[in-house]
This record gives structure tokens, sequence and C-alpha cells, in this order.
């Protein structure tokens, strides 16, 4: 399953197995008792927390966060729009799967056309 999370496409094999295998290290609590705006507020408070990570750890982090959301709220997207406090307002999405597909697609070119300028 393709999540966006922000800017970046995550891929989740079983986002309910990821999460039942991760909640504990995630420091979420019980993911059988969050209620979806519970959910939200814990993502919308580790996503800022994990923004400052070496990109192979930050992308693990946010498996785990997509795992969390897809499983308490359906949703396959969440985006932080910046708030004039300085905060983030977490905006959830079902986004159709082809627009993953077709942004994931986009991003791969982006980064193949990255490595072959600096190479």
């Amino acid at each position: 399953m393709l999540f966006l999370l922000n800017h970046q496409i995550v891929e989740i094999a079983s986002p309910e197995a990821l999460l039942l295998e991760r909640w504990r290290a995630m420091g979420c609590g019980d993911p059988r008792t969050l209620r979806a705006q519970q959910t939200i507020d814990f993502v919308t408070h580790r996503f800022a927390e994990i923004s400052d990570l070496p990109e192979a750890e930050k992308l693990e982090h946010s498996r785990e966060l997509a795992a969390l959301i897809v499983a308490k709220t359906g949703a396959n997207s969440l985006i932080f729009k910046p708030t004039a406090s300085g905060g983030l307002e977490p905006r959830l999405q079902d986004l159709p799967q082809i627009v993953l597909q077709t942004y994931l697609r986009g991003a791969a070119n982006d980064a193949d056309t990255e490595h072959k300028a600096v190479g």
C-alpha cells in the first residue's frame, strides 16, 4: 500500500501487521485504544520530532506513522500545513492509488535525474 506522508510516499506491505509489531517502540500506547484524533495528535507531534533525522531513519519512522494513520483512520494521505503560530495543521485525505503511484514515479524520476546530474 502507498501512503503520502507530507511530501513523501512510503510503501507499507501490511499496515496492521507493522503496527502490531512496532507499536511499543513507537511510543503511541496500545493502538487498539486510540481514537482517530488521538492518533492524529500523536503523529503530528512525532512527525515534528523525526524531521531532523537522517533519511533512512526518517523513512522507517514514516512507515510506522503511516501504518498507524491507515489503521486508525483509513486515510492514505496526511499532509501537514504550517500554521502562523509555527505549528503544523494535519490534513487527512483518501487519495486514489493512481495518484499515489504517479507521485511515486515522479519522485523516482526526480531522484534519477538528480543522480545523473551529480555523477
